[in-house]
């Protein structure tokens, strides 16, 4: 077994180079690896060793903005990763970041794994979430030195936001039209996971045992490289976090409708956007956020993305890989905008009987959380495990014992407890809350490890059948039964119109 081609290292000054390590000389914790691209020194945090911010693909700036990513160029010197990288550019307030550190040369990746290792270690890569016009890799929730020190090796990575990640123009793809057009953030995703397979042994890695994850339009994301021909081979498992799976893209028409509206609102014709002060594309994009018609989003180019995804699923279409899918029970979906109207009072006056909690002020909002998130969720399972694939499914209804309860609009409840970040933004957590991070924690790495979540320690997860059961990780404890909202779901399934 080829061993990986880094390791730690105690160094105050001069490094040495034997061969084709790096050597150093006694003092502070460097590590170093070997990437296709060059070298690269990180830092070695205790039991964990971190390589921040490496360039994973060329700056998609002035004549490569709305082109496909390039990849990173050679590197003669030694690269320092010792910090993260800019995040993509997005409007103000969009992320914990100050402005200052955004930037279009924001195409980096990160890796946590241990210090220490005899054998290639699984991996795990987290594609964050924001609509798909903010977020960054280097939100502090998306730590992965809980997950590293569990034996795994974990990465973490910017895509492109915004209308510079997802607007579709025939006019600037028109030299590039065999690799579609549009949809830049997931070639931007894709170009990662290359990047992953060609460097990830250098770190510790297996490259054929790689589980990409993600929650909200991360999980989107998930889902649709699942889906996706170009993503083939590149994982080979899945989790999928809060997804909502509702008409994620757009026909190629609409998409070039959208464009032209971006390119009238920038006062410029859509030959010239790639001129554009940045400023002022991030100001355009803001100011559109709240239209449908014109918010991010996939387009269907018949290169990287065929048809909507739930019509992807329905036909067998998606990777039929090991699948954990799951969402959460709070009532917290986006805005009344999230479904038509009609269909809400009708399911509130269908399921006001069902349960207790479906009265009073929370009931639009459990019914749209039901709508955008839960059966569909429940819809990806079932057609998943229908097509011979092991699918585990869970429901996250559990609230922190010290921090604030979840508000309306505020989904992927279950990110720190993944991450172990609980302390992240939430300050005090008690010690409840740390045992079910815990035992998410070991399932979570146990189905990247072996596909199977179950293990000693943890109550039995049994996978999707045709009894529906999932796992209800809930403040009443972890346990593994039937579909608590099976029938308010199953009037939802009769409602909708799938293909």
């Amino acid at each position: 077994m080829r061993r990986p081609c880094w390791f730690l290292a105690f160094a105050t000054g001069a490094l040495l180079m034997f061969g084709s390590n790096l050597h150093a000389q006694l003092g502070e914790r460097f590590v170093f690896a070997l990437t296709q691209e060059g070298q690269v020194l990180g830092m070695a945090d205790s039991d964990i060793a971190k390589f921040m911010g490496i360039p994973y693909a060329a700056p998609p700036i002035g004549a490569a903005r709305w082109r496909a990513p390039a990849k990173a160029a050679q590197r003669e010197e030694i690269f320092t990763a010792s910090k993260f990288g800019p995040s993509c550019p997005q409007a103000p307030g969009q992320t914990f970041e100050a402005p200052a550190r955004n930037s279009e040369d924001c195409l980096t990746i990160n890796v946590f794994t241990p210090a220490r290792m005899d054998e290639r270690l699984p991996v795990m890569v987290w594609i964050h979430g924001g609509g798909l016009s903010s977020g960054t890799a280097a939100d502090p929730l998306y730590d992965g030195s809980a997950l590293a020190r569990a034996g795994l090796t974990v990465v973490t990575f910017n895509y492109r936001l915004g209308a510079l990640g997802w607007l579709a123009s025939g006019i600037l793809s028109k030299d590039e039209e065999d690799d579609g057009i549009g949809n830049y953030g997931m070639k931007d995703q894709i170009a990662a996971l290359r990047w992953v397979h060609d460097n990830i042994s250098a770190f510790g890695g297996d490259p054929d045992n790689v589980t990409i994850f993600g929650s909200s339009s991360g999980a989107n994301a998930v889902a649709m490289l699942m889906a996706s021909r170009r993503a083939t081979g590149l994982f080979q498992k899945a989790i999928i976090q809060s997804a909502s799976f509702r008409d994620l893209a757009r026909d190629r028409n609409t998409a070039e409708s959208a464009a032209q509206a971006f390119a009238q609102a920038l006062g410029t014709r859509q030959v010239e956007m790639r001129q554009s002060e940045l400023q002022k594309i991030v100001a355009v994009q803001e100011k559109q956020a709240e239209d449908p018609g014109l918010r991010p989003a996939y387009t269907i180019d018949g290169t990287y993305v065929d048809e909507q995804l739930q019509e992807a699923i329905a036909a067998g279409h998606e990777q039929h890989i090991p699948l954990l899918i799951g969402s959460n029970g709070f009532p917290y979906s986006p805005n009344a905008r999230s479904m038509p109207g009609a269909l809400l009072q009708k399911l509130l006056q269908m399921t006001s009987g069902l349960h207790p909690d479906f009265s009073g002020k929370d009931a639009p909002a459990r019914i749209r959380t039901d709508w955008v998130f839960s059966e569909p969720t429940r819809f990806v399972a079932r057609t998943h495990a229908g097509h011979g694939s092991t699918t585990y499914r869970y429901l996250f209804d559990y609230v922190s014992e010290r921090a604030e309860p979840p508000e309306e609009g505020e989904d992927g409840q279950e990110i720190r407890f993944v991450f172990g970040t609980l302390a992240v933004r939430s300050g005090l957590y008690s010690h409840r809350d740390r045992e079910i991070s815990n035992t998410m924690l070991t399932y979570w790495t146990n189905f990247a490890k072996y596909g199977d979540p179950n293990g000693s320690g943890v109550p039995v997860w049994r996978p999707q059948s045709v009894r529906d059961d999932l796992l209800m990780i809930s403040n009443s404890g972890v346990i593994c039964g039937p579909d608590p909202m099976k029938e308010r779901l199953d009037l939802i399934e009769h409602l909708d119109s799938r293909p």
